[in-house]
């Protein structure tokens, strides 16, 4: 299964709640996903919002994440760090409340600490946030972001070895996030299934794809840009998920957000078309080239 949708509320939606981004995704865009967004900060959501948020987007098939404030160092220590990890509590619980199906997080920063002594302190701060999941029923997979610059924690093979050593978190794929850390890396088809190759041995049955474009040097990424503007091809990825038959979600990171989630869309439709021979597609229904 093919699920689009963007991070946050659209742009062109007039009402500016996650509750009218929601139904703007469905009956405006025709998407089937929405990544609601706490990046700015703790975030109090209404018990009625957050209910009309679960029953709504049950009713209508979209699938639902949560993505917690982006500055979050669960590699620090002290005030930084108990504050890090109460964001990443306070977001689950919502994520929870709404339905979500995954809490995203941004790992931390190395600092002064090496490589493997960040490892180490993430995976012991990570096994914390999952035993009070366990403490409070909280069922949402907790998702760990990859990362664009260097000097922050979070390649795609660390994200990987965090998800073997914590049970529960899996890997957040950002697309442009690797492509920026790899500087300029995912060009190709092969480049693409190297990826879902590195992510095997997790046996994941679903994938948390960010999709946009970036703009990078020296393998950092300095911004994200629309997915028209960047380098990454759309179409060699898209060729490797329908010819093995993942089950992924794409989420727009674009600045254009829901525009660059319909020109997913449509991406995705005409590969689809390539395949059948047709005029018409639906990116929900693959049922033809499988």
């Amino acid at each position: 299964m093919i699920r689009i949708g963007q991070a946050g509320i659209p742009l062109s939606c007039k009402g500016r709640t996650n509750k009218d981004g929601l139904v703007y995704t469905k009956q405006i865009l025709d998407l089937n996903a929405m990544e609601v967004q706490f990046v700015r900060g703790l975030y109090i959501m209404e018990d009625e919002e957050a209910e009309f948020m679960a029953e709504y987007s049950k009713e209508n098939d979209i699938e639902l994440h949560v993505h917690a404030p982006y500055y979050i160092n669960l590699g620090g220590s002290g005030e930084e760090l108990n504050l890090s990890i109460e964001k990443v509590l306070s977001s689950a619980r919502l994520a929870q409340k709404m339905g979500a199906k995954t809490v995203v997080t941004h790992p931390g920063y190395y600092g002064e600490d090496s490589e493997k002594k960040t490892m180490k302190k993430i995976i012991k701060n990570l096994k914390k946030i999952q035993n009070q999941f366990k403490k409070e029923k909280i069922k949402v997979k907790l998702g760990i972001e990859t990362m664009g610059k260097k000097k922050v924690f979070g390649s795609l093979e660390e994200i990987i070895e965090i998800s073997n050593n914590v049970k529960g978190v899996i890997p957040v794929i950002g697309l442009g996030h690797i492509h920026a850390r790899t500087n300029g890396g995912l060009k190709k088809r092969e480049n693409f299934e190297e990826v879902f190759q590195l992510v095997k041995n997790l046996r994941l049955k679903h994938y948390l794809l960010h999709v946009t474009g970036v703009l990078y040097e020296d393998g950092n990424e300095y911004y994200h840009i629309p997915i028209k503007k960047g380098d990454m091809p759309l179409m060699p990825l898209i060729d490797v998920i329908l010819d093995n038959n993942y089950d992924v979600t794409f989420i727009s990171e674009s600045p254009l957000l829901e525009h660059d989630a319909v020109y997913i869309r449509l991406q995705v439709e005409k590969a689809i078309m390539k395949r059948t021979g047709k005029e018409e597609a639906d990116y929900r229904d693959l049922s033809e080239i499988l």
